[in-house]
């Protein structure tokens, strides 16, 4: 089995970045919102908040911003149509329909990049968009949890990731593959 993070290792760049600055663009009414999220998201940076209090924060802000745009599933599609040409290379020439996507992104954007891919396994972060609010966070430790939740006896042959926020996925890997752009690189479980 081959378990693939997605953004920063399939997709060149943060997908719900991205999505956020193209909805941005599309209702500039939102932009009333980026004072905030910049704020929590330098707090993070500087470790004056923990992953958990940004994800709440972010969250907050996701419920008011999400109600504004109006239909979400149009504006993935038309996300996507935009958006889907910064797929790795690397990734799209050696697809598998049966690789999986393990990704702390939430789970509405991320489905329709793997549908487009012919991906039919991903799990990632579990977002209620009637109420903006995440279900299931998938990110550092829980990823392995979620992954548990699906593949309860599965092992991971190969595992690829852009960061070592998913160390604790390496533990479940036979073989990991750090991604830095287009380069694939082996890490041994020796490394630091």
């Amino acid at each position: 089995m081959r378990v693939f993070d997605f953004d920063g290792t399939i997709y060149d760049g943060e997908s719900s970045v991205d999505f956020f600055k193209y909805t941005l663009r599309r209702h500039p009414k939102n932009f009333r919102y980026l004072p905030r999220v910049l704020y929590m998201l330098s707090r993070y940076k500087r470790l004056k908040v923990s992953s958990d209090e940004l994800f709440c924060a972010l969250e907050r802000y996701g419920a008011e911003f999400l109600k504004t745009i109006g239909d979400i599933s149009s504006e993935i599609r038309s996300f996507w149509d935009i958006n889907e040409h910064k797929i790795k290379p690397f990734y799209l020439n050696d697809r598998r329909p049966d690789d999986v996507i393990l990704s702390a992104s939430p789970d509405f954007l991320i489905n329709e990049a793997a549908r487009r891919l012919g991906i039919s396994t991903v799990i990632a972060s579990k977002f209620d968009l009637e109420r903006g609010k995440v279900i299931d966070l998938c990110y550092h430790t829980n990823k392995c949890e979620r992954f548990r939740a699906v593949f309860p006896d599965a092992k991971i042959d190969e595992f690829y990731t852009d960061s070592e926020n998913d160390k604790a996925v390496f533990e479940l890997a036979d073989k990991v593959f750090m991604v830095n752009g287009n380069t694939i690189k082996r890490r041994y479980n020796n490394e630091i």
